[in-house]
């Protein structure tokens, strides 16, 4: 798994870059949201997406409701048209989405997310856990907890038959959500970052040790770079629709919840779709705009492979032929 985190940071260096360029007026010790959801597993679709939206906190969290709800009152599957105000939205300068679409054939990179690379890497993260609860006796406790969702894990994996198509999703999107933490503690050092995912049986399973991984990966990520780490910060924070029995996050889902429709639906290379609503998401937002990057990951018997798919200008910082809408 550390071997895919690395090849996705690998190529998606421009869109690093582009993330700092297009927050570059924002002082260092802000807040940020990261608003998440996925189209997975539908045979209608052609990809699976994994899209996560880094919004500043930059206004009150019932304004910003507030207003995403009287523009696009229902997500893109009930949705006859795109929302015009939504998609402003997702143009502004408080916005920048980073998307993973990964091809339907691979059944979420079963060659690469094997069981054993997943037994590997939680083996190798309760050792991490259980030396950091060493390092930090004000924090054993719950490294203790932690370590105990790690270990029911590490049964499921143990069993005969476990239930590999929802563990390979909890794998991919941690990672793909360290990915994303990793950036924005990079280019920002942030204050807190808040993860607001839409609700999926991934995120219920042994107590959400989908959010405990991606903690752990982009801990150890930020860990292994150069520089003095101050581990009171970023403050993280995780939820998801209902949680806590109160708060049910639809219009902050919203968000994601248009981009991963779209990215589903599109069909590679033709750049085609199935219903009239998408194209006008598919070219304001990844053709007009810099701030939504897409990872494409495919995979072939014997590699895995990586690469940021741009559509319209290639990213300025971008040093590849481009053909076909590919760089």
């Amino acid at each position: 798994m550390f071997e895919l985190i690395q090849l996705i940071e690998k190529s998606s260096q421009t869109v690093h870059s582009d993330f700092r360029r297009w927050f570059k007026r924002i002082p260092a010790a802000a807040t940020w949201n990261v608003l998440s959801d996925y189209s997975i597993g539908d045979r209608n679709k052609q990809n699976d997406a994994f899209s996560f939206v880094v919004l500043l906190n930059h206004d009150t969290f019932e304004n910003i409701a507030s207003y995403i709800a009287a523009v696009a009152p229902r997500d893109i599957k009930a949705a006859r048209s795109p929302s015009k105000g939504l998609l402003d939205y997702l143009s502004c300068p408080v916005s920048f989405s980073l998307n993973f679409v990964v091809e339907r054939q691979s059944s979420h990179l079963k060659n690469a997310v094997t069981v054993e690379a997943m037994q590997g890497l939680v083996s190798a993260l309760r050792d991490v856990v259980r030396d950091w609860a060493v390092a930090e006796p004000p924090n054993a406790a719950y490294y203790e907890t932690l370590d105990r969702r790690l270990r029911l894990l590490a049964a499921e994996l143990a069993h005969k038959r476990p239930a590999l198509k929802l563990l390979r999703q909890i794998f991919l999107v941690a990672s793909f959500a360290a990915i994303v933490l990793g950036m924005i503690n990079d280019a920002k050092s942030p204050l807190a970052i808040r993860w607001i995912s839409d609700r999926d049986a991934m995120f219920d399973r042994h107590h959400g040790i989908a959010f405990d991984l991606a903690w752990l990966l982009f801990q150890m990520m930020r860990r292994t770079k150069e520089g003095v780490i101050d581990l009171r910060r970023p403050q993280l924070a995780f939820a998801t629709p209902g949680m806590d029995g109160v708060t049910e996050y639809a219009e902050f889902v919203r968000l994601p919840d248009f981009l991963a429709g779209t990215l589903a639906d599109m069909k590679l290379p033709q750049m085609m779709f199935t219903h009239p609503k998408f194209p006008p998401v598919f070219n304001r937002l990844f053709v007009d705009t810099p701030n939504n990057a897409v990872i494409e990951i495919v995979t072939a018997p014997d590699r895995v492979t990586s690469r940021r798919i741009a559509f319209g200008k290639p990213p300025i910082s971008a040093s590849c032929l481009r053909r076909g809408g590919e760089s």
